[in-house]
């Protein structure tokens, strides 16, 4: 053992040493309730010629118990922040007085009602009243969750701006350290260190990152997401968020943009973590498809039910209007189209009902043909809110192509999935421009109930059939059906019916029905003319369909005609015979009113966007929504509570390891203050030593 240092010298580096010792042990006793502050501690190495070397002060910090704690505060903030948005919408739709289905019911059964006594104004009148507060109803739903995605898209730019100052911070942080590291060598820049940790871990709250040194042993850190996209680099550069939408600006979509760099990168938002992946998946899980399967039952009820009361007679004794507006909407372009001033509107079919989806539609251009017309050629893919292409069950994408298209003013051309598009601009579009329909997301408020008549409510069937009171045989009717009204009294368009639009039928339209025996029966037209015979009949089921498939069927050109059918029962005889007719006078008659009244019951909607056919009712989709969200926001609670409990576990340890411990700290308080005397002692004895010698040599 070699010293060589005197005992003034000893006694002065251990007064020196309890003094940083006490000033480390007061500095964490004053940051007990500092936010981030991590305990620190002094340690010290004993000189080879005696005393105590120069101590050095760094924090105590476990850095597997720092990691975990970013974590599990990650996931937290996760399934907190989608809990608390999702939670708002599970109540709004589990309330009973927000209910579409009741005002649904009120609907139908205002519709039963009038269908009881078709003559009865104030029961007509009383479905229109009920048509508006549907309407209204399912609109004010709709504006709900429109607000509440404008208040998302504020929500994800405040978390975005907080990001990006955080990353900004730490970069500026790692700068402040490295030069105070390289200035002083034994003393850790606590202070530097905690506020970046600190700013670490408030963006570990707002996404899922990592972390870890640079090699370089300055002290800085480099971050990056845990999907591997780097935020703070070795350099000391950073990137930074964006968010933009394309086509839709109310869709906002995660880029992370270089400094200094035009680059930008498309970040893959499901997997964000923290507050801004709960955000993103609340929208694009509960939000996005709530806003479209609430626009689907709109559209796909109105649309039911104008082609229903289509198919009846008024009070009137005229054919059936529509009692909702039919909207249409205008396809958004993609900002890398050839030229956006081009348009494309979409509208649905008038049998749409069953074929609509809750999926946005993507109308590609493929190829174009000047002309007269001009035509195109495109491609329509059903796709999910956030873009993804949807699938059957097979797991193919639902896509079709058309070609030839008129691309002219005024034409609208079918495509699946129950729309129908227009393609006004003629060749000027480019191949590959893209246009996005969002048919059902924000439809629901613009749909208005346009009849004001109570008597326009077409609650009779429009035609009827007779029997002849000279039949001699037994068979009656037992049912009859309409299915088409469309009206062409030149009957060239391959879409026309039996109806005139005029109280009446067309000429040469089918008027009677005559057996000439048990298995054979003939139909003419108003003026005596046979239109057809139908041999070898077994059944008196749908007589209408049966002539129509019969090779001697002289409307074989036009696609639903006459548009009506019925079917007997009994057992008729040659001679007998029945007139078809329309409906003058009859008032009284339900049976449209019943089919009305029966739409709530039918299986009419589609029950998800994978054309799987399977179809449901509009109560059962409004359940299912209601339903899906709920489980969805339970779900979530049961993570949240799980993540919360994972975090607290996780502080604990943290806090166990780095934070300050004012028991243990005023132990080492007393310690050092007795070290400190102790050494102080020292100091005095050398003192008086030299003191003695210093008189002895006097």
């Amino acid at each position: 053992m070699i010293r060589a240092a005197d005992l003034y010298t000893i006694a002065t580096s251990g007064v020196r040493a309890s003094n940083q010792l006490l000033a480390t042990t007061s500095n964490n006793i004053a940051n007990v309730n500092s936010e981030g502050y991590v305990r620190e501690q002094t340690t010290f190495e004993s000189q080879l010629v005696g005393g105590v070397g120069r101590g050095t002060t760094e924090r105590v910090l476990d850095t597997f118990a720092q990691n975990q704690l970013r974590r599990d505060t990650t996931q937290a903030s996760e399934f907190e922040t989608y809990f608390q948005r999702s939670s708002v919408l599970d109540d709004i739709f589990a309330s009973e007085a927000n209910s579409v289905s009741s005002s649904m019911s009120r609907f139908f059964s205002s519709l039963q009602t009038a269908t009881d006594e078709p003559t009865n104004m104030a029961a007509r009148q009383l479905v229109l009243g009920e048509a508006n507060a549907l309407v209204g109803q399912v609109s004010t739903l709709s504006q709900f969750m429109d607000n509440k995605e404008k208040e998302l898209n504020l929500e994800l730019e405040s978390s975005i701006d907080t990001a990006n100052q955080l990353i900004e911070t730490i970069a500026e942080l790692n700068k402040n350290i490295r030069i105070a590291e390289g200035n002083n060598l034994f003393d850790e820049p606590g202070v530097l260190k905690n506020q970046r940790d600190n700013a670490i871990l408030q963006l570990a709250e707002i996404m899922s990152i990592e972390t870890r040194d640079n090699g370089n042993g300055d002290g800085s850190v480099m971050v990056n997401l845990t999907s591997g996209e780097s935020l703070v680099l070795e350099d000391g550069s950073f990137n930074l968020f964006q968010l933009s939408g394309d086509p839709d600006p109310d869709y906002r979509n995660l880029y992370l943009a270089s400094t200094g760099k035009p680059t930008t990168l498309k970040l893959p938002e499901q997997n964000l973590g923290g507050q801004l992946g709960g955000l993103f998946r609340y929208r694009d899980e509960v939000l996005a498809e709530g806003q479209r399967e609430l626009g689907q039952i709109s559209m796909a009820l109105t649309s039911a039910i104008n082609q229903q009361n289509r198919l009846g007679m008024d009070y009137d004794e005229q054919l059936g209007g529509n009692i909702f507006s039919t909207p249409e909407f205008q396809g958004l372009n993609y900002s890398a189209n050839s030229d956006l001033s081009l348009t494309m509107n979409a509208r649905m079919t008038e049998d749409g009902a069953s074929k609509i989806t809750a999926a946005d539609y993507l109308v590609e251009i493929t190829g174009t043909t000047p002309g007269s017309p001009d035509t195109v050629d495109i491609s329509v893919t059903l796709v999910n809110p956030d873009g993804s292409y949807v699938t059957d069950i097979d797991g193919n994408t639902l896509s079709q192509t058309y070609t030839g298209i008129e691309a002219q003013a005024g034409t609208f051309t079918e495509v699946l999935g129950g729309l129908e598009i227009e393609i006004p601009n003629g060749d000027s579009y480019a191949v590959g421009d893209r246009y996005l329909f969002q048919p059902t997301k924000s439809t629901a408020q613009s749909i208005e109930v346009i009849m004001t008549r109570p008597e326009d409510i077409a609650l009779a069937s429009p035609f009827r059939v007779d029997s002849n009171l000279d039949n001699l045989g037994d068979a009656q009717l037992t049912a009859s059906s309409i299915t088409n009204t469309f009206v062409d009294s030149t009957l060239t368009d391959p879409m026309a019916s039996a109806f005139d639009g005029s109280g009446g039928f067309v000429a040469g339209s089918p008027a009677s029905l005559v057996f000439n025996s048990e298995s054979e029966f003939e139909i003419f037209d108003e003026a005596g003319v046979s239109l057809v015979v139908v041999s070898g009949v077994t059944d008196y089921n749908n007589i209408m369909e049966q002539a129509a498939s019969d090779a001697g069927w002289p409307f074989s050109a036009l696609a639903d005609f006459p548009g009506y059918d019925f079917s007997l029962q009994g057992t008729p005889v040659a001679g007998d015979q029945f007139t078809i007719a329309y409906n003058t006078d009859g008032v009284d008659d339900n049976r449209n009113g019943l089919k009305l009244a029966g739409l709530q019951d039918v299986d009419i909607m589609q029950q998800n966007n994978n054309g799987g056919g399977n179809l449901i009712t509009f109560h059962e989709s409004y359940a299912n929504i209601v339903s899906d969200i709920g489980a969805k926001t339970a779900s979530a609670n049961i993570s949240m509570q799980a993540a919360q409990a994972m975090q607290t576990q996780s502080s604990d340890w943290f806090q166990s390891v780095s934070g300050v411990n004012l028991d243990e700290e005023a132990a080492n308080l007393i310690r050092f203050q007795q070290t400190y005397a102790a050494a102080a002692r020292i100091l005095t004895t050398a003192s008086e030593l030299f003191d003695t010698i210093y008189s002895a040599t006097r």
